[in-house]
Formats: C-alpha cells, structure tokens, sequence
C-alpha cells in the first residue's frame, strides 16, 4: 500500500489530471507490476465550488451526511479493483457539497466481519453515521469509532471524515 500511496503522489502533481485519470494511471502501474496485488481505492478532489468529483476501484463508497440523514454515493461508475484489468478507463461522478455536509470514507476493515457478510457491515454504518449530524469532522470520526469495539476489527481499518464548511 505505501508503494501505491506513493506511486499516487507522484502522479497527483501531473497538470490537468483528475479523479479518473489517476485512477487510471494507478491501475496500469499495478497491472504492470507482477509483484503487486490488486487492491481498492477511492480517489477524488473537492474543487472551490464544492464538488467532489471522485472515482472508484472497487472501494465501499463514502457515505454523505446532509440534514441529519446519511446516505451511499452512488456506485454507478465503480471499475474493478486496482490492478486486476489492464486497460480499463476509470469514470467519475461528481456530488455537490453543501456547507455543514459530513462526508464519511473508510476502507472495508471497518466493515468487514469473519463470518459475516461484508453487505451487512456496510448496510449498518449509516446509522452510526446519522448520529454525527452537527458535529465537526473529528468529533464525528470519535463517534463512529465509540461504537466498534478495537477487537472486531481484524484488517487494517482507517477513517476519514471531511466536514464542508
């Protein structure tokens, strides 16, 4: 993962790219690496007028909260997982942000049970982020984390919360 992260940084800082197209870029890298694994991902950009434009890997999608009720970005463009189709041209979606908007993204650790299936991790995480309504970002990422107990998580789990102001 830090090979990606970083190989992602290096090509964030090429002129007039975005979401889809360093997606894209990360993929061909990981396809073209026979040491490498496939793996998710989420990679977007909030431009001044407050739109998150973002693509998809195979990734949980973020979850927005507007007005006290929590909902799943659309998952309509979703390609495959990084490294498993050499080719393929990752799309974008774009969502308008409102000020006080808390956004929730997360890697499929949080979600993610032995035993369980990983839909009904996913299925109950908006409701834990539905009592976040009015907090900053990490306020709401305290939250969230208060009601996952540490030992349930048996993947590397990381949190973002983003609040629009």
């Amino acid at each position: 993962m830090a090979q990606q992260r970083h190989a992602l940084a290096g090509l964030a800082h090429a002129p007039g790219t975005d979401a889809g197209q360093l997606t894209t870029w990360l993929n061909e890298l990981l396809c073209a690496d026979p040491s490498a694994e496939t793996a998710t991902g989420i990679i977007g950009h909030i431009d001044a007028e407050r739109t998150l434009r973002w693509a998809c890997a195979g990734h949980p999608a973020p979850l927005l909260l507007r007005d006290g009720q929590a909902s799943v970005l659309g998952t309509e463009h979703r390609g495959p997982l990084f490294g498993l189709m050499p080719g393929h041209a990752y799309a974008t979606a774009d969502v308008q942000l409102r000020p006080h908007d808390l956004l929730l993204l997360y890697t499929d650790g949080m979600v993610e049970r032995r035993g369980e299936d990983i839909t009904d991790g996913i299925d109950a995480l908006p409701a834990a982020f539905e009592t976040c309504g009015g907090l900053a970002a990490q306020e709401a990422l305290d939250r969230i984390m208060s009601r996952y107990a540490v030992e349930d998580h048996e993947d590397d789990t990381c949190l973002v919360v983003l609040r629009l102001e």
